[in-house]
C-alpha cells in the first residue's frame, strides 16, 4: 500500500469523525497534517508519534502473520478469477479481520470483503455499494494490483459506472474474467452487439489462458445474444459449443442450455423443434431446479397444444402445476392460469383474458420476459387487432420490430 502511515492516520481520523484541524490541534499545522496524509515530504517522527497516540492507533506489524495473510489473499483472488471455491482462504481471512484491518493489509482485506459480499448478497446489495464507497475514499493509497481489484469489484456491482470500471481494470490486466464481466453488463443492458464483441474477446483470451469456465460462459452468452437477435442458426452454434464445453464439467449447464434453445424455438413459433430440447432440459432430474421444471413443462404444454396433442399437453400442464412452490414468483400462477384460459377454456376475448395477458407481458420477472415476451407480444397484438386498438398493437409491433 502506498504511504501506509498517512493512510492509517487519515482512515482512523475519518473513522472517528475528526476533522484535520481537530486532530492536529496542539501538535502541528493543518497543512502539515495534510502533507502527512498525502505522503508528501518527510514528516517528523515526533509529530507522527503524537498523532498516532492521539488517535490511539495500535497496528499489527507481525511479519509472519502478515505474510500468511497475504498468501491467503492471493490464493482467494486467484481462485475467484478461476471460478473455484475458496472456503479455506475465506474462513481464514474472516477469522483474522481485526489483525488485517489494523495493518498495511487494511485495503486488501476490504477488497476481499467486497468480492465476498458480492458472492453472498448479489451485485446490487446495499452492503456492496457501501463497501465500494468506502474503498473509493482511499483510492490514492492503492497499489496497481489493489487498483485492479477495486476496478473489477466496482465493475461487478450494479451502477452507471460499471463498464468504465471494468475498462480501467482491463487496462491493468486484460484477463478473460474482466472481458466476460463486460459482456455480461452489455447483455443485461440489452446492448447485444457490444456484448457479442466482448464475449468474443473473452473467449479468445480464455483460450490462451486455458480457462474452461470463461470458455463455457462466453459461449453461453453468445448463444443468448444471438437468440435475442433472432438468429437461431448462430444461437445453436454457440449454445452447442457451450454444451460440448460443459460435458464432464456440469450436467446442469447442459440442461439449462437445452431449456434456452427450446425457449427460443417456442418464442419464434417453431414448436416441433422446441419439444426435444425442452424434454432434454428436464434431465438429469435431480440437478434441475423446480423452477426450470415448471417453466419447461409449461412450454411443453404450450407446444403440444399448438401441435394438436391436447391430452399430452394437459399432462404437461398438470406436471407444471405440481412443481409450483411458495418460494417461486407469484407471477407463475398467472402464467399457468393464462395457459389454461388460452388453450383449455379458449376464452380469448374476455376482460379477464386481457388482464392476465397484459400483466404477464408487463411483468418484470426475468424468466417471464426472457422466455415468453415475444410470444406474449404476438398474442397481445392479435387481441388488440381484434379489438381494433391498432395504435396499441402498433406500439408493441415497434417494440419487437415486427414487420
Amino acid at each position: 500500500m502506498k504511504n501506509f502511515t498517512g493512510f492509517l492516520i487519515r482512515q482512523q481520523r475519518l473513522q472517528r469523525g475528526l476533522s484535520q484541524e481537530a486532530l492536529c490541534r496542539g501538535i502541528c499545522a493543518v497543512s502539515y497534517l495534510s502533507k502527512i496524509e498525502q505522503g508528501v515530504g518527510n514528516p517528523s517522527p515526533a509529530i507522527l508519534q503524537q498523532l498516532l497516540e492521539k488517535l490511539q492507533i495500535s497496528y499489527n506489524t507481525n511479519e509472519e502473520q502478515l505474510t500468511q495473510a497475504k498468501a491467503m489473499l492471493d490464493g482467494y483472488f486467484d481462485k475467484y478469477f478461476h471460478s473455484e471455491t475458496a472456503e479455506k482462504e475465506t474462513t481464514y481471512l474472516k477469522l483474522h479481520q481485526r489483525e488485517m484491518e489494523n495493518s498495511e493489509l487494511h485495503l486488501s482485506w476490504h477488497l476481499f470483503n467486497l468480492f465476498s459480499l458480492i458472492q453472498r448478497h448479489g451485485k446490487n446489495a446495499p452492503v456492496c455499494h457501501q463497501e465500494v464507497a468506502y474503498l473509493a475514499r482511499f483510492y490514492d493509497y492503492m497499489e496497481t494490483e489493489q487498483l485492479f481489484l477495486y476496478y473489477v469489484g466496482a465493475g461487478l456491482v450494479e451502477s452507471d459506472d460499471q463498464l468504465e470500471m471494468l475498462r480501467l481494470a482491463e487496462t491493468i490486466r486484460p484477463i478473460s474474467f474482466v472481458r466476460q464481466s463486460m459482456a455480461e453488463v452489455y447483455f443485461t443492458r440489452k446492448n447485444y452487439m457490444d456484448a457479442i464483441s466482448a464475449a468474443d474477446r473473452a473467449y479468445s483470451t480464455a483460450a490462451e489462458e486455458g480457462s474452461l469456465p470463461i470458455l463455457l460462459w462466453s459461449s453461453y452468452l453468445l448463444g443468448a445474444c444471438y437468440a435475442n437477435f433472432n438468429d437461431l442458426s448462430f444461437m445453436l452454434r454457440y449454445y452447442k459449443r457451450a454444451k460440448e464445453l460443459a460435458r464432464g464439467y456440469d450436467a446442469s449447464i447442459a440442461s439449462l442450455i437445452d431449456y434456452n434453445i427450446g425457449t427460443a424455438y417456442v418464442e419464434h413459433g417453431h414448436y416441433e423443434e422446441a419439444v426435444p430440447y425442452l424434454i432434454s432440459s428436464l434431465t438429469p432430474h435431480d440437478l434441475v431446479s423446480d423452477e426450470q421444471k415448471l417453466l419447461a413443462s409449461q412450454k411443453l404444454a404450450l407446444c403440444n397444444f399448438e401441435l394438436g396433442y391436447d391430452s399430452l399437453a394437459l399432462k404437461y400442464l398438470q406436471d407444471a402445476s405440481g412443481f409450483r412452490s411458495a418460494e417461486m414468483p407469484a407471477i407463475y400462477d398467472q402464467l399457468l392460469y393464462f395457459t389454461n384460459l388460452h388453450y383449455v377454456q379458449g376464452d380469448r376475448s374476455s376482460a379477464e383474458y386481457e388482464s392476465v395477458l397484459k400483466e404477464l407481458y408487463q411483468s418484470g420477472e426475468e424468466s417471464i420476459r426472457e422466455g415468453y415476451h415475444r410470444l406474449l407480444a404476438g398474442w397481445l397484438i392479435s387481441l388488440y387487432t381484434t379489438q381494433r386498438k391498432y395504435k396499441d398493437a402498433l406500439a408493441i409491433q415497434t417494440e419487437h420490430a415486427y414487420v
